[in-house]
């Protein structure tokens, strides 16, 4: 019984995967249909009333119910582009709103959080310092989604700009308690600010951790430029940990897209979130969690700073369009407080940069870096320097500085100087428009190798068909290509091996259908054996000459 109800299950079409196989095509052809109903009903839309036909019309009004769904869904699809372009969209404030609202933002500091608040940066703040942000206008993904290029330079040739100053002075006053950053420059630190009272939620440039012991070390350099993007290893930064019997592996503190912040850095900010009355964010658009939920833990008050659209906006007391610079140099005068300059003596990454002769990259008038983003002279500033010192034949030009790659003060060539000033003259008068640009040609260098003789003229095969070599007009060719003769390929038999069972008993039938042919019995002569000599030396040397004369023949 149990075998036949299974073979009737069988036999039954809906039980088997053919139903369902059915249903999904149906299922397919009926999308299709429907889709093909929205194109022609949207371009129906799309026409003016007046040029509607009366198949038209009516098909509108046969599917009303359709029509006002995708009128519905279209103008939800206009809605959500016009506010992520207002979204992206940068605005500023005029000078007057700016100076009326930071006076709303220190009586609020005044009255109503105890003339302390917390700020919290983004990469709005480091864009003065030839950082790119990543949302601006001229931020990296912004570019990259049109195609473009974005320069990066190095993280060393960077200095602190006039709002990291403006925090230094800030902290000193003791108005700014704590800094929570999402940016990975040290920036904060280079100004000034003390390490204990910044939490960098993203790691940060400077600092590689022990994969092992933990212990964290802070360099003058950056770490994450040897190291690989992607991959397995990709916080490896090459170097292992100095403790004695600690075999672990040094890594960076960089939070890539995807990876969890560090608990005890994390824990640390939303402590000093909480704790804080008034909170100032400058520079983030806060759409980033968690960084993006702690400015509205503040107990009061929560002021934001940005020339974009933040998601925080609709929750604070107040939203300022405006750059990070300005705001915070702005607070400082309220309060009487003088700005400090940026002094790269005072802090070792920035003392390295000045001994190694290179400058900053907001010192650059022209935007240009080399390949590895190092930031670069201008041309005129270039072209002083190289010349500098040629009359005595002494170069006093620092290599590094032109180039990038080479030693520090390493001297230049008479020819490379002569080089550089012959590029450096026809760019000049390109720019200025001159018609006759004097044009740098390079001259072939004879070699002066022993073993390298000049490339002499070789005899080379002549073209199949051609009637002339390529040395003489007069010599005939070597051989006449028409006379070639291509073999006939003859088909490849078939291995036993390839051959199958089937095959291999049609083949036995073949053969034993063949008729019989009778075939001739070879006739065997006995012949005497004759001895035979060995060849003489004159036959030897005969057939010798007769080989060599044949061989220059063939050549």
């Amino acid at each position: 019984d149990a075998m036949a109800r299974g073979s009737a299950k069988l036999a039954d079409p809906s039980s088997t995967r053919t139903l369902k196989k059915r249903n999904h095509i149906s299922a397919l052809q009926k999308r299709d249909l429907r889709e093909k109903l929205e194109r022609e009903i949207k371009n129906v839309i799309a026409k003016p009333s007046m040029e509607r036909t009366r198949e038209e019309a009516k098909l509108l009004e046969m599917h009303e119910g359709k029509v006002s769904q995708l009128l519905a869904r279209m103008e939800k699809s206009v809605h959500r582009k016009r506010s992520r372009e207002e979204h992206a969209e940068e605005k500023e404030d005029s000078k007057r709103e700016i100076d009326d609202a930071v006076a709303v933002v220190m009586k609020l500091l005044r009255e109503d959080a105890g003339s302390r608040f917390v700020l919290h940066t983004g990469a709005g703040v480091s864009t003065s310092a030839k950082i790119p942000d990543f949302r601006g206008a001229n931020g990296v993904w912004t570019k990259q989604r049109k195609g473009e290029s974005v320069s990066m330079p190095k993280f060393e040739n960077t200095k602190p700009t006039k709002a990291h100053m403006a925090c230094k002075a800030l902290y000193d006053a003791k108005v700014l308690t704590k800094i929570v950053t999402q940016n990975v420059d040290g920036l904060h630190q280079r100004a000034g600010v003390p390490e204990d009272a910044i939490a960098e939620l993203h790691g940060s440039v400077y600092k590689e951790r022990c994969s092992s012991c933990e212990r964290i070390y802070t360099r003058d350099f950056d770490v994450t430029s040897t190291k690989p993007s992607h991959g397995k290893n990709r916080h490896r930064t090459g170097r292992m940990c100095e403790v004695d019997k600690c075999d672990g592996y040094l890594k960076d503190t960089i939070v890539q897209f995807g990876e969890s912040l560090d608990e005890e850095t994390l824990e640390k900010a939303r402590e000093w979130s909480r704790e804080a009355k008034m909170s100032v964010v400058v520079g983030s658009s806060l759409r980033v969690p968690p960084a993006s939920t702690l400015p509205r833990m503040a107990k009061k008050h929560c002021v934001v700073v940005n020339l974009q659209w933040t998601s925080q906006d609709a929750k604070a007391t107040l939203k300022l369009h405006a750059k990070a610079d300005d705001i915070l140099v702005k607070m400082c005068k309220h309060l009487g407080l003088k700005i400090p300059e940026y002094d790269p003596l005072t802090e070792s990454v920035g003392r390295k940069v000045k001994e190694r002769g290179e400058i900053f990259a907001c010192e650059v008038k022209e935007t240009a870096w080399n390949e590895k983003g190092m930031a670069m002279r201008d041309i005129d500033e270039k072209l002083k320097e190289a010349t500098t010192g040629m009359d005595s034949g002494v170069g006093k030009t620092n290599a590094r500085i032109l180039f990038g790659e080479a030693d520090g003060g390493k001297k230049l060539s008479k020819t490379a100087r002569e080089a550089l000033i012959r590029d450096e003259k026809r760019l000049k008068e390109e720019r200025e428009g001159k018609v006759n640009a004097t044009k740098t040609t390079t001259r072939k260098r004879k070699s002066k190798s022993l073993t390298m003789k000049p490339r002499s003229k070789m005899p080379c095969f002549p073209r199949p068909g051609s009637k002339q070599t390529p040395l003489t007009n007069t010599s005939p060719p070597l051989f006449d290509a028409s006379k070639i003769v291509k073999k006939k390929r003859t088909p490849l038999k078939k291995r036993r091996s390839m051959v199958t069972k089937k095959e291999e008993q049609k083949m036995d039938k073949e053969e034993r259908m063949k008729p019989k042919v009778a075939t001739a019995v070879p006739i065997v002569v006995k012949t005497e054996q004759v001895a035979v000599l060995p060849p003489s030396d004159e036959d030897i040397a005969r057939m010798l000459f007769a080989e060599i004369n044949g061989m220059r023949r063939r050549r």
